[in-house]
């Protein structure tokens, strides 16, 4: 595989993660500026594809995660490959590509799971180490970490 490709799959994938958090189309991330929609200047459906595989891999064998039991319990289900489809059309869709998500919306999705903000915190970590692998620009990873950021409220239901 050529290098701009990894580095654009790798792009793409830190948008997934950092899209992970964020609530609805038109999430904090959205680019004001005219120009090329984030899902492009991360490199598409394929950029995200490979991230969100880094990506969940390294949230279903996180020790800290897995001490939540919600966690543990949906890590545990067999359901990876799922997860990782619904979370990269979720990310596609929130980041201006194709509108295919069938998820469910973040606060229903998440509030079952019991997630405190030092949980919050390790997946903001998990993403910015996947980000850091593909080699993110800087640009978009401030962009991305500031969306996952203002959802925090929205996933964190253990205070």
């Amino acid at each position: 595989m050529k290098a701009k490709t990894l580095k654009n799959l790798a792009f793409t994938g830190f948008a997934l993660a950092a899209l992970l958090f964020a609530a609805s189309a038109g999430s904090a991330v959205a680019d004001d500026k005219p120009g090329p929609s984030l899902y492009d200047r991360i490199g598409g459906y394929k950029a995200i594809a490979v991230t969100v595989d880094d990506l969940v891999d390294r949230i279903y064998v996180n020790q800290t995660l897995n001490q939540n039991p919600a966690l543990k319990q949906i890590h545990g289900l067999g359901e990876k490959a799922a997860f990782k489809l619904i979370l990269a059309t979720w990310v596609m869709e929130n980041t201006g590509g194709p509108k295919v998500y069938f998820g469910r919306d973040f606060k229903t999705a998440h509030g079952p799971l019991n997630i405190t903000n030092r949980e919050f915190d390790v997946i903001l970590h998990e993403c910015k180490e996947t980000f850091y692998k593909f080699g993110v620009p800087q640009k978009e990873m401030d962009e991305l970490m500031a969306g996952l950021e203002s959802q925090r409220a929205t996933v964190v239901s253990v205070k």
